[in-house]
C-alpha cells in the first residue's frame, strides 16, 4: 500500500457496454497513478473463457478507448462472475489506495469529506492530503453527529484533522469543517454532496466487496450524482 505522498487510484469501468463510462474526472485530480479495471461481466451459467474468446477484442477497443491519450495509466482487462471480488482482488494486487467512481461534473474545485469518527481516518487525511497538494481545490471536512451524541467531540475531531492537514502542508485557507447534529448521516452527506465536486469516503469493511454489496456507504455512492473516491481500509 502506498504511503503518503504516492496516491495510487483504481477506476472500475464496465466494458460490456457500448459506450463505457469517461475518465474525464482523472485530468482535474493532478499527476496521481491510475489503473483502469475494464470488467466484463459474465452470467453465471457462462465460462469467462469463452466469452472473453467472443468478446475479448471488442472489450480491450472499448478500454483502449477510454484510456485513450493516456499513456501514463495501467489497463487491466478481466472477464468475471463477480465484479466485486475482482475490484477487490485487483485493488490489492496494484497497491490502490482509494477506487474512484465517476460521476457527473466537468471541474473539481470543492471536496467533501465525511469522516466516521477515528474510522479509517488516517489512510483519509492521506489521501485527501495528496490530492489537495497535486492541484488546488478546497476541501470542507464534515462529521454528523447522533441525535444522543456529544457535538464537541465530533468538533474537536473536524479541527483535529483539519490541523492535521496543515501538517501534512496543505495551506490551512483551502480546509473548513462543518458539523452536522441530524438525525440521519445518510441524507446529511447526499444532500451535501450535490454542493461539491468530488466525496472522499473511507470504506467501513476490511474488503470492497463489503462495501458494494450494501450498507450505508454503497447506498451514499449510489446516490451521488458527484464523483465519489471511496479510501481502502485494508488494516
Amino acid at each position: 500500500m502506498a504511503q503518503f505522498g504516492d496516491l495510487t487510484i483504481l477506476v472500475p469501468i464496465d466494458v460490456s457496454e457500448p459506450e463505457p463510462s469517461t475518465l474525464d474526472v482523472l485530468d482535474l485530480l493532478g499527476p496521481i497513478e491510475v489503473v483502469v479495471l475494464g470488467y466484463f461481466p459474465v452470467p453465471d451459467q457462462a465460462e469467462p473463457a469463452l466469452l472473453r474468446e467472443e468478446y475479448g477484442s471488442e472489450a480491450m477497443a472499448r478500454l483502449d478507448g477510454v484510456v485513450e491519450h493516456r499513456p501514463e495509466l495501467t489497463e487491466v482487462l478481466v472477464f468475471t462472475h463477480d465484479q466485486r471480488a475482482t475490484i477487490d482482488r485487483v485493488a490489492d494486487q496494484y497497491d490502490c489506495d482509494a477506487v474512484l467512481t465517476a460521476g457527473d461534473g466537468n471541474a473539481i474545485d470543492r471536496i467533501l469529506v465525511p469522516l466516521r469518527g477515528d474510522v479509517n481516518l488516517d489512510r483519509i487525511l492521506s489521501v485527501v492530503a495528496d490530492l489537495l497538494l497535486a492541484g488546488e481545490e478546497t476541501a470542507t471536512l464534515f462529521h454528523s453527529v447522533a441525535e444522543d451524541g456529544d457535538a464537541s467531540e465530533g468538533e474537536l475531531l473536524l479541527v483535529g484533522a483539519v490541523d492535521r492537514l496543515v501538517e501534512y502542508g496543505v495551506d490551512r485557507d483551502r480546509l473548513d469543517w462543518r458539523l452536522s447534529e441530524g438525525s440521519d448521516p445518510r441524507a446529511d452527506i447526499v444532500g451535501l454532496g450535490d454542493e461539491y465536486d468530488l466525496v472522499v469516503l473511507g470504506e467501513t469493511e476490511p474488503s470492497l466487496r463489503e462495501r458494494i454489496i450494501g450498507d450505508t456507504l454503497s447506498r451514499i455512492v449510489d446516490e451521488l450524482e458527484v464523483s465519489a473516491l471511496i479510501v481502502r481500509d485494508v488494516e
